[in-house]
């Protein structure tokens, strides 16, 4: 797997991509051992490499584009992937509460365990769990921290946040 760094104007975010795919999207300001959370295996820096993916987070997180396309990759149970998977498919600028995720993933009682797997998305940013809320309207948990996901869905409605 490779990785590489990537530098915004007030945080890093490592970031790590395996045969060719965005695997992990660190924290803001985490050190890259927070990837042994989320992936496994030796991880080499690879500049080169990683240059589609840093543009492409680069591109969103500056307000030039309103979707990563790069491929992404991720391991989970059945109910994480089937999770992340409906998280792709929520519009730019939109949000969904978790009761709503649950709903649409077969899961509607378990608000808790889809939570969890909101809360353990590796590629964040990419795999948009910051556009869901909680039902009365609050920001719930976000693993790049609250302000973040504030800057996040601000930066989708048309403000300009600096990352």
């Amino acid at each position: 797997m490779q990785y590489t760094r990537l530098a915004m104007p007030n945080h890093a975010y490592f970031i790590v991509a395996d045969q060719g795919k965005l695997a992990f999207v660190g924290s803001p300001d985490a050190p890259l051992s927070e990837a042994a959370d989320y992936v496994s295996g030796s991880l080499e820096f690879n500049q080169e490499e990683m240059l589609p993916f840093q543009n492409a987070i680069d591109d969103y997180l500056t307000g030039k584009a309103q979707t990563i396309t790069v491929p992404v990759t991720y391991h989970g149970t059945p109910l994480q992937e089937a999770v992340w998977q409906y998280l792709q498919t929520i519009p730019y600028g939109e949000t969904r509460t978790y009761a709503q995720v649950a709903a649409a993933v077969g899961h509607s009682h378990a608000f808790q365990a889809v939570g969890s797997a909101v809360g353990k998305n590796p590629v964040m940013i990419a795999v948009p769990c910051h556009r869901v809320l909680r039902k009365d309207g609050g920001l719930g948990g976000f693993r790049g921290g609250l302000p973040m996901k504030r800057d996040l869905l601000a930066l989708e409605q048309g403000q300009r946040p600096i990352f």
